[in-house]
């Protein structure tokens, strides 16, 4: 991610502003390091026992918050200089467009915003991985025998509901569609494992 910032032009400086949407267990948060000394950094989750864990063992100098699954987060309008989803856009269905609108209202102007995402690349690889390496292998395998889903043309398939889903792109239906709400920076292939990371400009 860093990598893909710094190739777009974007430096984390000490004044920034920096949010995890969907920080987990501060998977990635806990791996900033020094390159956000000096900035205000805070990570939101719907996992409320994944937060507390996080306010126990990473606060400071990290900041906590639980969300709720609907589009709304408890920031001002253009708070945050970076905003970055890991694996959290692959679990949002019906409201991806609802959130994405709340992180551009929270995203100062010039910010980026980085969100990987599962898209039809990303589907053929998982479809050669063993049950287990990843639990979502089985279902994803019956859904393709059932309705070939590998071999279709879609712009979004969602497989199973909520925040367990896993949702799946046409990259480029993706970039049109986004680009319209925010600039489209650049389009990296296999950034997070298999997933695929969209880096957005307001």
């Amino acid at each position: 991610m860093k990598h893909i910032l710094s190739q777009s032009g974007f430096l984390i400086l000490p004044s920034h502003r920096i949010l995890d949407f969907g920080c987990g267990a501060g998977r990635m948060i806990r791996w900033l390091g020094d390159s956000v000394e000096g900035c205000e950094v805070w990570g939101v989750d719907i996992q409320s026992d994944r937060i507390m864990w996080c306010q126990q063992h990473l606060s400071p100098p990290f900041k906590f918050a639980t969300v709720t699954t609907a589009p709304h987060l408890p920031f001002e309008d253009r708070y945050f200089d970076l905003i970055y989803c890991g694996s959290v856009f692959t679990h949002i269905d019906d409201l991806a467009d609802a959130w994405l609108l709340e992180l551009k209202r929270i995203l100062q102007p010039g910010g980026r915003l980085y969100i990987t995402v599962h898209e039809k690349h990303s589907l053929q690889h998982y479809l050669t991985l063993r049950e287990q390496d990843w639990d979502a292998v089985g279902p994803l395998r019956l859904y393709d025998k059932k309705i070939m889903i590998s071999q279709l043309d879609f712009n979004v398939f969602t497989m199973g509901r909520g925040y367990v889903s896993q949702v799946f792109y046409d990259i480029d239906y993706l970039q049109r569609h986004w680009g319209c709400i925010l600039d489209v920076i650049s389009v990296t292939q296999d950034a997070w494992g298999a997933q695929t990371a969209i880096l957005l400009k307001k």
